[in-house]
């Protein structure tokens, strides 16, 4: 009897063993994703670990692990000294991974390990994506490299006390040798000085820049003519603000653009022409002291004719600056207005008999399908409801100047960071919801929240 009880229990474990009765290329795709869940978005050190714990499952587990490269693709590691406990260890590990593409992420601290870093960038014509977060890069000539023939994206990370040298200028070698670099973030708290970015390839940038003068992200934009998606944030405190360039830069195929900071962003408005710009949101910090850059938003959108996403986050001074760019850009289908705080009448009835579709059958913004307002508001409730009313169903028959037809609605509407309206007003809105595909959201339909938010 005893001899059966354990047959049966060894049997129970073969069969409950993923690796006895699945394919092991499934297998295999089951522990990488499980490997991906954890590692990202916020990868840590002990991350690196993470196929040891499979190998410890059962030696069938450990040595299917030790035989898939994928597994121990993903490098993250602090490379300072007295960081990295064994150079064979890590050695053994880039080794298991075999000749699979690299994800590596490194932070070096105030006393780089230059041997680690000579182990990991002996690999470096591996590498798919590289992360680096950094004091300095006074250590890159000490790490021989060859090309970086594999590289896709490139993360860039630095920190450091005002006055101090980064030495990112260092990073051009890795720009001239990465032919398929295509996606970069540089986020860097000083300025990194005459980089040759060797970016006629590349496709997506998220530049964050502090202490940094704005017309060295103008640099960096003009030696990016292929760009089709770009995040700035930025911020100089600094009172001047330098003059547009006089040679616009043009970017062919920019197809989104994000912006955050200061009032210097209105030199760079000025300075980039983006005839294909479908996405544009700007988040105006709120130190700019009452500064509007409109005039410089005008002349970017100016030569943007397919703006279809527009998204101004206290931004706008007046009402009259709203509706001057509702009545400049036609093809919009989502608008998003977020007013400074002490701003109480931006957006009055005005606007809202703007918006409201009359008996004709062409409109302004007639292809609005997702309004958002969030404070500013100073609008009677039956504007608020004759507006969302005018727009529950589709134009018919539209014509736009590319001889194109679409049907559109509204389809979404948010009203924040003002008062409730009435309660019958909020059941009629609610009643047209349910009729149709309106989704309403925002403290404009609250029941609950005091209606003293303001007065008329």
């Amino acid at each position: 009897m005893p001899v059966f009880r354990r047959w049966s229990v060894e049997r129970k474990a073969r069969f409950i063993d993923p690796l006895n009765v699945l394919p092991a290329e499934l297998v295999g795709d089951i522990f990488y994703l499980w490997l991906l869940n954890e590692l990202y978005p916020h990868p840590q050190y002990s991350h690196s670990q993470l196929p040891t714990l499979l190998c410890r499952v059962s030696k069938s587990w450990r040595d299917f692990v030790y035989t898939s490269p994928l597994l121990w693709a993903h490098v993250v590691i602090e490379a300072s000294q007295g960081a990295v406990p064994s150079l064979q260890v890590l050695k053994e590990r880039l080794a298991r991974s075999q000749s699979a593409p690299l994800f590596v992420e490194i932070v070096v601290g105030d006393h780089p390990d230059k041997e680690a870093l000579r182990v990991l960038f002996a690999q470096c014509s591996r590498f798919r994506h590289l992360t680096l977060g950094v004091l300095n890069l006074s250590w890159w000539e000490d790490a021989p490299m060859d090309s970086f023939a594999q590289l896709r994206k490139l993360s860039v990370r630095t920190w450091t006390r005002p006055g101090l040298l980064v030495h990112e200028d260092e990073l051009s070698s890795l720009f001239k040798s990465a032919p398929l670099l295509r996606h970069v973030n540089w986020h860097s708290t000083a300025d990194p000085g005459p980089v040759a970015v060797n970016g006629s390839k590349l496709l997506f940038l998220d530049l964050l820049a502090f202490r940094v003068p704005i017309t060295r992200v103008l640099e960096v934009l003009e030696a990016c003519p292929n760009l089709r998606n770009v995040t700035i944030s930025f911020m100089d405190e600094s009172e001047q603000v330098p003059t547009p360039l006089s040679q616009p830069i043009v970017l062919h195929g920019l197809r989104s653009l994000y912006l955050y900071g200061s009032r210097h962003l209105a030199c760079l408005l000025e300075s980039v022409q983006a005839p294909l710009l479908s996405s544009f949101e700007i988040h105006w910090a709120r130190y700019n002291g009452g500064a509007c850059g409109l005039k410089a938003l005008q002349t970017l959108l100016a030569y943007s004719p397919h703006l279809t996403d527009l998204a101004l986050h206290e931004f706008l001074q007046s009402e009259d600056g709203l509706i001057s760019i509702i009545t400049d850009h036609s093809r919009l289908s989502r608008l998003v207005v977020t007013a400074e705080p002490d701003q109480k009448k931006l957006i009055t009835n005005k606007t809202f008999e703007l918006l409201t579709r009359g008996d004709k059958e062409s409109c302004t913004l007639p292809q609005l399908e997702e309004l958002v307002f969030r404070g500013g508001l100073y609008v009677q409730d039956d504007g608020i409801l004759g507006m969302i009313e005018s727009r529950r169903g589709p134009l018919k028959d539209v014509t736009y100047s590319s001889g194109s037809q679409r049907a559109c609605g509204l389809r979404s509407i948010c009203l924040d960071r003002c008062r409730p309206m009435e309660l019958k007003a909020i059941s009629r809105l609610e009643t047209i919801c349910q009729e149709g595909e309106l989704k309403a959201d925002g403290a404009f339909m609250s029941r609950t929240q005091s209606r003293f938010f303001s007065t008329y």
